[in-house]
């Protein structure tokens, strides 16, 4: 087998276990908000929970890589994974158990030179355990959890959240589209400085034994987050924060982090028959100042808005300084973290605003002939991965065959135009960068073979279509992925999908906010909160 190549598969029936009680855990969560689950900690040590756990770390892409015994998935597997996972049992039961600090890399930022973010690894035991916990509590939590939040939540994604913004600063009279059209005239960019590493344990806890009572599962959260980090054979101490890298990491920085949707709950919570959206237009009627969410783990955004009238840009404007100032009181009380102050900006949506990779601005758009909310590719992100076309084609890889070049450039280009594929007008900047791959690799070939004609080279790497008149590269069975191929289209929320220990029956629970039919695409038009 491939190095790293996952042989584990729980059986059907500890799979079918799990969801059983994951989704008891997530019915009663949801109809009970107040509810404490305080024996829980023979669902997480239950040998079924286990087993599936341990599938999912053998799954994960960081399964070939070892903690800081430097024991990775493969070699417990060849010793024998009904003993690991046995002895691990034991442990737990025992009380013997104690998670080991996690092994510190640095991993560089994208576009971001000599900048590095933290990556804790921790070992293969502590791995499956944090997966166990995890399993058990990830429906308890998801049940409390707003619609607005849409970080590391099983059935979400960085585009459901842009198309959340996008239906929200989606103006009314279309055809207008004036500032006053727009149901949000600002927005608070919101940056939290090193989240990750400066979330208050104490905060952290405070909100976990709401739900979680169980005192030894409780315990086990605190030691993981108190494991501390190896670094260079140097042991520091985590007084703070959440490791990144950990399983368990993601929804503990969400739970933390819900604070900052519950400060919303009023604008985001139905109230009877009334959806959260006829709530916000009532509230605005009566001349309130609404805000809003959009949270993607520790990014967000809180769009500001009330009805029309006289000073509207400036009231509003006034209230999302006074939001602004109220929410680092917030973070800083409740989380121990500090927004920065540099990047944390407040805007207007006319203006392009940056959030989790796209350009969101409302405008004047020629081709429809109306005013609309436009996700775009930023400029930056297109010379980004020009910059790393030209560096995979560079003249010291030329002794390279093309096709290794081009297994390298192929999985970027797909990821990247997937990425990007529900932006408005992504085919023309898709078109612009297969003419840049195609001059690019065409400009490689000549440095690669100096003494061939250009009809010789042709010859060798090119090939037409019967009847067609461009040419297209190939190495063997190897050729360039076009990002021309990539379907566009505008991404709809109703394709998010909620995770399968989720009834159909509860479309919605106590936080969910309801969408008007055809309000993504076509239909009917939601109701204006303008």
């Amino acid at each position: 087998m491939p190095q790293g190549k996952a042989t584990y598969v729980a059986s059907e029936s500890d799979l079918a276990w799990l969801l059983s009680k994951q989704r008891a855990l997530h019915a009663r969560s949801a109809e009970n908000p107040g509810y404490t689950y305080r024996k829980i900690w023979g669902l997480v040590t239950d040998p079924a929970n286990l087993r599936a756990a341990f599938q999912r770390v053998a799954r994960n892409r960081g399964s070939r890589t070892g903690g800081v015994d430097r024991m990775t998935v493969r070699q417990v597997m060849a010793k024998g994974v009904d003993t690991f996972l046995s002895g691990l049992r034991s442990e737990l039961r025992a009380g013997t158990y104690g998670p080991s600090p996690v092994r510190r890399v640095l991993i560089p930022k994208a576009g971001q030179p000599r900048a590095f973010r933290p990556l804790g690894i921790p070992t293969v035991k502590d791995r499956v355990v944090q997966a166990a916990i995890k399993n058990i509590l990830e429906p308890i939590f998801e049940a409390d959890f707003y619609p607005i939040s849409h970080g590391f939540r099983p059935g979400r994604s960085v585009h459901g959240a842009m198309a959340h913004l996008r239906r929200w600063l989606e103006p009314w009279r279309a055809k207008k589209g004036g500032v006053s059209d727009i149901p949000y005239q600002w927005v608070i960019e919101g940056d939290i400085k090193g989240c990750f590493d400066n979330i208050s344990h104490h905060g952290l806890m405070r909100r976990i034994r709401v739900r979680i009572g169980d005192i030894k599962l409780t315990r086990l959260i605190l030691a993981f987050l108190k494991s501390g980090v190896l670094s260079k054979e140097q042991f520091f101490r985590t007084e703070s924060g959440t490791p990144q890298g950990g399983i368990l990491s993601p929804l503990l920085a969400n739970i933390a982090l819900s604070v900052l949707d519950e400060r919303y709950s009023k604008y985001l919570r139905p109230k009877g028959n009334e959806t959260a959206e006829i709530i916000r237009f009532r509230m605005k009627r009566r001349g309130e100042i609404v805000k809003v969410p959009i949270r993607y783990a520790d990014d967000f955004l809180i769009l500001v808005g009330a009805k029309a009238g006289p000073d509207l840009t400036a009231r509003v404007q006034q209230a999302a300084i006074e939001e602004k100032a109220a929410i680092a009181n917030l973070l800083r009380e409740e989380m121990g973290l500090e927004l920065a102050e540099m990047k944390t900006l407040i805007s207007q949506p006319t203006s392009a605003i940056r959030f989790l990779g796209h350009s969101v601005r409302t405008r004047y758009v020629k081709e429809l002939g109306a005013t609309t909310c436009v996700l775009s590719i930023p400029k930056q992100k297109s010379q980004e991965l020009r910059r790393t076309i030209k560096k995979i084609f560079r003249r010291a890889a030329v002794r390279d065959t093309l096709a290794s070049r081009l297994e390298l450039l192929n999985p970027i280009l797909r990821g990247w135009g997937y990425f990007y594929r529900h932006t408005w007008m992504a085919r023309r900047v898709f078109d612009k960068l297969d003419y840049y791959v195609w001059w690019t690799i065409l400009r490689w070939l000549r440095k690669k073979h100096p003494s061939l004609g250009s009809k010789d080279l042709f010859n060798r790497y090119c090939w037409r279509k019967p009847g067609g008149r461009a040419f297209y590269f190939r190495d063997g069975g190897t050729i360039p992925f076009e990002l021309k191929r990539i379907q566009q289209r505008s991404y709809r929320m109703g394709w998010m999908k909620p995770p399968a220990y989720v009834s159909m029956s509860m479309e919605s629970p106590v936080h969910n906010e309801r969408c008007t039919p055809g309000s993504e695409g076509g239909g009917r038009r939601r109701v204006s909160e303008s």
